[in-house]
This record gives C-alpha cells, structure tokens and sequence, in this order.
C-alpha cells in the first residue's frame, strides 16, 4: 500500500478488465475512475483533472488515439496507452499522437503501477521517482531530438526522428530493415535502402561529432539495426 496521492483516469470499454484494474489500483492506493466510452472520458475531464490517463485504443465511439492527441493538446497529463494491437505501426502512431509509454495487454499490474507512480511523480513532484541509468539517452518528440546521458541535445529531421522511435520501441532488440522501411512509409527496394542507410550514417555523425562517444546503433549487415543503449521516448 502506498499513501499515492495521483489521480487517474482509465478508459476501457471491457467491463472486467476495466473493474479489475481499477480493483488492483485501488489496492495500491492510487485513485482511479473509469470510464467506458470516449464520451464519459469527455465527461470525466469536465469533472476533475488527472496526473495519468490509461487509453484503450479500440473504444466504442472514438480511436484512443484521437483521446491522446486531445490531452497533450489540452493538458499536462501522463498518457499510457494500453492495448491489444502490437504492430509497429500503431506504437508509432500511439506515440505520435502524444503517449508517454505504450503497453500491450495483457498487462502486468505491478509494471502498470509502477509507470503511473513515475508518471505522476513528474507531475506532481510528490512521489518518489527512480533514479534514471547513467546510459539512459532520451527522444524528445516535442522537439525532434535525441538526448544523449551527458545531456547534450542532438537536434533531428522528422525521418531521424522517426526511424530512432522505432528502435526505441524495440528495447534493444534488432529491427529488419522491411519492417523499418514499411514502418517509415518507405518501399522496399534498393535505391530506398541506400536512403534508409543515409539516415543511420547522419544520425552516427551528429552523434559523433556533438558527444564524441562511440556509435550506440549498431548495423546487422543487410539485416537490420538496433540501439544498443537504453532509449525512451518523453
């Protein structure tokens, strides 16, 4: 049990997940209300303000992504999107339309806990926060750039940008350079490879040249690419 002080919002049209979550929460401390529809979220934020809000993507009446676009443009909340859908794809675009972290079901409620304790921490400055790794790099995608340890800021275009948040969706592990390029919007042939390998060569100079540290993505020769330092995206 924990004397959380947080406020939380859960958006979840499945009745039994919705209350079984809400039940675990509760348990933890951590107030939460549900919410069933996008309406009662519309009607849930006319009532209170909240440090997090969890997102289905799949609700009755509206996407969840068109929820997470509407609290990053409308208030300093923590999103977390939690779902079945585990493309690629859909992380990108989960990100994009403003989630903090994107979890798919089912979930593990102590995982789920503790992000909405660091969420709300940063919020509300009340609780705890872990100690970040001393490895940790940080993608920005408020402002297109990639923060190295040291905190040095490496300023990125959109395609950069783009193709490091698919690494970080990754956590280390390999991507293909299919699934990169049809996650990028490319088409697979040779001449968009060689732009696919541009990108990567750019994003090792400004690296290079801004921190003077060692390459961090590391090339699978025409396999794939992975980051091999801890990289989130805030």
């Amino acid at each position: 049990m924990t004397d959380s002080p947080c406020n939380i919002l859960l958006v979840e049209d499945d009745t039994d997940l919705r209350e079984s979550i809400l039940r675990y929460l509760a348990l933890e401390g951590i107030h939460a209300t549900g919410a069933a529809s996008a309406k009662e979220f519309y009607l849930r934020l006319g009532q209170a303000s909240f440090d997090v809000a969890i997102l289905d993507i799949g609700l009755p009446d509206q996407s969840g992504f068109v929820l997470a676009d509407y609290l990053r443009q409308n208030t300093d909340s923590g999103i977390i999107i939690l779902t079945a859908h585990s493309a690629i794809q859909e992380k990108v675009q989960g990100y994009a339309a403003g989630a903090d972290l994107y979890l798919v079901k089912p979930v593990d409620m102590e995982g789920l806990s503790a992000a909405i304790k660091s969420m709300a921490s940063r919020r509300t400055g009340n609780l705890d926060e872990p100690r970040a790794s001393p490895n940790l790099w940080l993608l920005d995608r408020s402002a297109w750039r990639l923060i190295s340890p040291s905190g040095t800021s490496i300023m990125l275009t959109g395609k950069e940008y783009t193709f490091l948040s698919l690494l970080a969706l990754a956590d280390r592990k390999q991507l293909g350079r299919r699934e990169l390029l049809e996650a990028m919007g490319y088409r697979d042939d040779a001449y968009v490879g060689r732009a696919l390998d541009n990108i990567v060569l750019r994003i090792r100079n400004k690296i290079r040249d801004q921190t003077g540290m060692d390459d961090v993505i590391h090339t699978f020769h025409s396999v794939g690419f992975c980051f091999s330092a801890e990289l989130q995206v805030r």
